[in-house]
């Protein structure tokens, strides 16, 4: 009987020993494994593979893949091959601006870059995952309407603040505070932020304390510039204002 289980234990610690060198054999990885697209350049990155596979192996094509999906977008027929047991290959990966609007319209996100490399030893695949979804540059601000009113009974005004951007991705910027000013003098702030966290528009509701127009209108002022800066996740400024004008 301990014959036989030290026999079935030999047998089994065998195969899986067997197993886990058949898999010592087949490697894919790639260098870098995770890419975020310049939303003014495009992509262009060189591209490592390091495979080890008994006898060697190769990619025939490369495919673009939505991750969120696995659907493919596009093949590349752009052949590699590693001879020998183990190797390593590079390339060079380019993807236009032109290229990833079009999958970034499309609704891509997550966009995978597959290679299935083939020999002897039997297949095996990986893949950079390239991330579309990131800041594109704050081109431009504008505030609207470009008059607004504002009395002792109606302190209140609604404005909307439109982003538009340069290149590829979505607009993320910020404003800490805005400004009531006159001239380059400040007369109150709205210590409030606005956050664009992909949105073409933000609309901003500005209520001014009571008493606050009389005692404006009381020192000869009757007109205002309502202003705010916003910055992109690059550092980049824009600044926008109405004009607001007061009555009793």
């Amino acid at each position: 009987m301990n014959f036989m289980l030290r026999t079935t234990y030999c047998l089994t610690l065998a195969l899986l020993l067997g197993i886990q060198a058949a898999s010592a054999q087949q490697l894919v990885t790639v260098s870098p494994g995770q890419i975020r697209v310049d939303g003014e350049r495009g992509v262009r990155q060189t591209l490592t593979w390091r495979v080890a596979s008994r006898g060697g192996a190769g990619s025939v094509r490369a495919e673009f893949v939505n991750l969120d999906n696995n659907r493919v977008l596009e093949t590349r027929a752009v052949p590699l091959e590693v001879s020998g047991n183990s190797g390593t290959v590079s390339e060079q990966l380019t993807i236009s601006t032109a290229q990833a609007r079009r999958w970034y319209g499309a609704g891509v996100r997550r966009l995978g870059y597959r290679r299935t490399f083939s020999g002897a030893a039997g297949s095996l695949s990986n893949r950079v995952a390239i991330d579309l979804r990131f800041s594109a540059r704050l081109a431009s601000l504008n505030a609207s309407p470009a008059q607004q009113t504002l009395t002792g009974n109606s302190r209140q005004m609604m404005l909307k603040w439109d982003f538009r951007s340069s290149g590829l991705g979505e607009v993320r910027a910020v404003s800490d505070s805005g400004y009531f000013l006159r001239g380059d003098q400040v007369v109150y702030t709205v210590e409030q932020s606005l956050i664009s966290d992909g949105q073409q528009r933000i609309t901003e509701v500005v209520q001014l304390p009571p008493g606050l127009v009389a005692r404006l209108l009381a020192d000869g002022i009757e007109q205002l510039q309502y202003s705010r800066t916003f910055t992109d996740e690059k550092k980049r400024q824009r600044s926008a204002s109405v004009t607001v004008n007061l009555r009793r």
